[in-house]
């Protein structure tokens, strides 16, 4: 299993490991640095909840859009449906799939104009998304996700390969780095809580 370039699949990773994870520090995705071409690819898929958009979603978005080819690649953003997140904690801090969509566009938008006409977002309401379906599967090259994601990648690469007949993807990981990151259940925790002084306030005031 090996890295995939703008060229197809030519065995080998940028920093010399002949396996599926690409790690942004080889590459030089974030930051400014020069990027190798070894770590761009035609077809880009990236996923989430996007819920807040907070600093790992940033980071998340921009080693995607790092990722893309910058003269023909492109790029899927998949939003996860409101029905998949019943079970998430605090699951009525979560904004609607459209807000959630509106605030993964407007980032990258912002981010990268140039590279408008190649993004699509789709909403997502299975494990794997379109990179994992008979249809659309082989249209993809590239997976970016989080260190905490990493397994759901090589889960889909194992689906693609022995239940697709479909080569893996190159699954492009960012790191938390930053010592105050918070989660978005962390997030939304906070949220709540300060909704719920704010009610309490609220109602002593009336009492």
């Amino acid at each position: 299993q090996g890295g995939q370039t703008a060229n197809g699949w030519n065995g080998d990773f940028p920093n010399g490991n002949n396996n599926d994870d690409v790690d942004d520090d080889s590459c030089g995705l974030i930051g400014g640095a020069r990027i190798s071409t070894e770590c761009l690819f035609d077809n880009v898929a990236v996923g989430g909840t996007f819920d807040g958009m907070h600093y790992g979603h940033r980071k998340l978005l921009t080693l995607a859009v790092s990722s893309v080819n910058p003269r023909s690649g492109k790029l899927m953003i998949g939003v996860t449906v409101d029905d998949m997140l019943r079970h998430k904690s605090y699951k009525e801090e979560i904004p609607n799939i459209k807000e959630r969509m509106d605030g993964a566009r407007e980032f990258v938008y912002r981010l990268a104009p140039g590279i408008k006409n190649r993004v699509k977002l789709r909403a997502i309401a299975d494990e794997y998304g379109p990179p994992g379906t008979v249809e659309q599967g082989a249209n993809f090259d590239a997976l970016v996700l989080s260190h905490e994601t990493l397994d759901n990648g090589h889960k889909l690469n194992e689906y693609r390969k022995n239940v697709l007949g479909l080569e893996p993807l190159a699954l492009l990981c960012t790191r938390r780095t930053e010592p105050h990151g918070m989660s978005s259940t962390a997030l939304r925790r906070r949220r709540w809580e300060q909704q719920q002084r704010k009610s309490a306030s609220n109602t002593s005031k009336v009492a």
